[in-house]
C-alpha cells in the first residue's frame, strides 16, 4: 500500500491543483452538497467503502485539511503515506469514529 500511494499521491495532488486552476479566476457558485453531513461527520465506515479515486481524492482532501489546521505547508510524501495506513488500519478497527479525529490523531502537527 505504502509503494502505491507513494507513486500515486504526487500525482493526484497535480491533478488536484491543475483542476482547481481555472476556477480560482472565476466567481464560482457553490457546488451543491450530496448530503447535509459535514467534514466532521464523515465516519471512518464511509471511508472503508468509497473506492479507487473516490478513497484517493477523500484521503488526500482529508491529508490537505488537516495540513491546513496545523499550519503545515510542506510534508514528506513517505510521513502522508505512514499516516494514511495508519488511518486506514485504525478505520477498520473503529468503523463508527468520525473520520476527522483519527487524521488529527496520525498526523499531529511536529
Amino acid at each position: 500500500m505504502i509503494a502505491s500511494i507513494k507513486t500515486r499521491l504526487p500525482i493526484l495532488m497535480a491533478i488536484t491543483a491543475i483542476g482547481l486552476l481555472p476556477t480560482l479566476g472565476q466567481a464560482a457558485e457553490p457546488a451543491p452538497a450530496p448530503s447535509d453531513a459535514g467534514i466532521d461527520q464523515l465516519d471512518c465506515r464511509t471511508l472503508l467503502r468509497l473506492g479507487g479515486d473516490e478513497r484517493a481524492y477523500t484521503l488526500l482532501y482529508f491529508h490537505g485539511f488537516v495540513s491546513g489546521k496545523n499550519n503545515q505547508t510542506r510534508l514528506e510524501v513517505q510521513e502522508m503515506a505512514m499516516a494514511t495506513d495508519q488511518v486506514v488500519e485504525h478505520c477498520i478497527d473503529h468503523p463508527k469514529e468520525n473520520l476527522l479525529p483519527v487524521f488529527e490523531k496520525y498526523r499531529k502537527a511536529k
